[in-house]
């Protein structure tokens, strides 16, 4: 197999100065670019990408860990990361973990190894303390409030605040019997701890009754909206967890021509848009960008992205 030595031996040349030329690097001259260049094709000389990767220390790739790659809020996410990633010249690799924590550890070995030169976890199953222990085998930048005294770098939205807002205006305008759709309980999710929280702030304590769980995808907010339909008291509105679920639970009152209920969404997609629900906007893609500038960087900052409920 033809190695950078051969090329270096055939061309004339140094070894350094064929890696300028493998690498893209200046400082060669046009004539010693091209024969080096020339010989390469006639060989088929194709560069170790893992040898030159460790050789400066750094692969250029950066993996998102995330538990589902088909739920619209970390699909925005990965498009902030995505964008930012490809402009600065990085391969960005999801990492999908359906919460699993085995394959979470996987991942963070990985990290230990050199496969990546940092990681993104938009969501995670294992402890704050567990990822602090892979930091200095590279960057890892949460896409949750950390606290105040965490070490780990960390993109995050005020969702707390806009919870109480969307509660707030619901309250304000008359709702006074609210569900509560999430996609996990409030054990291992801090979205849905804040969402508790927030409802316990205005409403009160939250009945198990009103609140639905394991919702990730419009179908799931069908059945949500399948279940709230036949519950007594009914509910007059509800608080989802995407925009999505909420057109699935919207939906379900329609094809079943029931009085309508208030819907909250999140995201602010187009499907809250042509429906005209209410939503928080996380601003998901603004804190992939920050996500991304903090991984591939080496402070331990903490950047807050404000959320913004949206009255429809």
């Amino acid at each position: 197999m033809t190695n950078i030595h051969d090329i270096a031996r055939l061309s004339g040349y140094s070894v350094s100065t064929v890696s300028r030329v493998i690498n893209h690097r200046k400082y060669v001259a046009d004539d010693k670019r091209l024969k080096i260049e020339t010989i390469m094709r006639e060989l088929d000389y194709v560069p170790n990408r893992l040898a030159r990767d460790l050789s400066r220390g750094a692969t250029k790739t950066i993996g998102v860990v995330l538990p589902y790659a088909n739920h619209p809020y970390f699909a925005r996410i990965v498009d902030g990361i995505v964008n930012t990633g490809f402009a600065a010249g990085y391969k960005i690799t999801l990492l999908p973990t359906h919460y699993d924590l085995t394959v979470e550890r996987n991942y963070l070995e990985q990290l230990r190894s050199k496969a990546f030169d940092g990681l993104i976890f938009t969501s995670r199953s294992g402890s704050m303390a567990s990822l602090e222990r892979y930091q200095k085998y590279g960057q890892i930048v949460c896409c949750e409030d950390p606290g105040k005294y965490c070490p780990l770098p960390a993109a995050y939205t005020d969702r707390a605040n806009s919870y109480v807002d969307a509660l707030t205006w619901a309250k304000k305008s008359g709702y006074q019997n609210v569900g509560v759709v999430l996609s996990r309980d409030n054990m291992i999710s801090a979205s849905a701890r804040m969402t508790r929280q927030a409802y316990q702030q205005v409403y009160g304590d939250l009945a198990d009754k009103n609140l639905f769980e394991g919702t990730v995808t419009y179908d799931d907010g069908y059945r949500a909206g399948e279940y709230f339909a036949k519950l007594n008291p009914a509910v007059d509105a509800v608080l989802a967890n995407g925009d999505d679920i909420g057109a699935g639970i919207y939906q379900y009152y329609k094809d079943h021509q029931l009085t309508p209920i208030k819907v909250i969404g999140q995201e602010n997609l187009l499907s809250s848009r042509l429906l005209g629900l209410p939503t928080i906007d996380h601003h998901l893609e603004a804190l992939g960008q920050a996500a991304f500038e903090l991984v591939i960087s080496q402070t331990k900052k903490h950047q807050l992205i404000k959320s913004e409920f949206i009255e429809r």
